[in-house]
């Protein structure tokens, strides 16, 4: 039988969204998914612009985290 069960690894430690039913022991694999980042890198947060456009600076405070960005 095999079951999926979403799960978070924190701290050295994998936490289950939920106890599976029917499974006391069990070899498991456990696949780590690519995340998005959630910060900008420095590089964009200190870019000043560029002289002739003033575009990016004024919606620089408007910037949404990476992952809240749908493409």
């Amino acid at each position: 039988m095999l079951k999926t069960i979403e799960g978070i690894y924190k701290n050295g430690k994998i936490e289950l969204a939920e106890t599976p039913q029917g499974i006391t022991e069990s070899r498991v694999f456990v696949t780590f998914l690519e995340t998005k980042p959630t910060l900008w890198p420095e590089a964009i947060i200190q870019h000043q612009g560029v002289a002739e456009s003033i575009t990016f600076e004024s919606y620089r405070d408007e910037l949404l985290p990476p992952n809240d960005i749908e493409f």
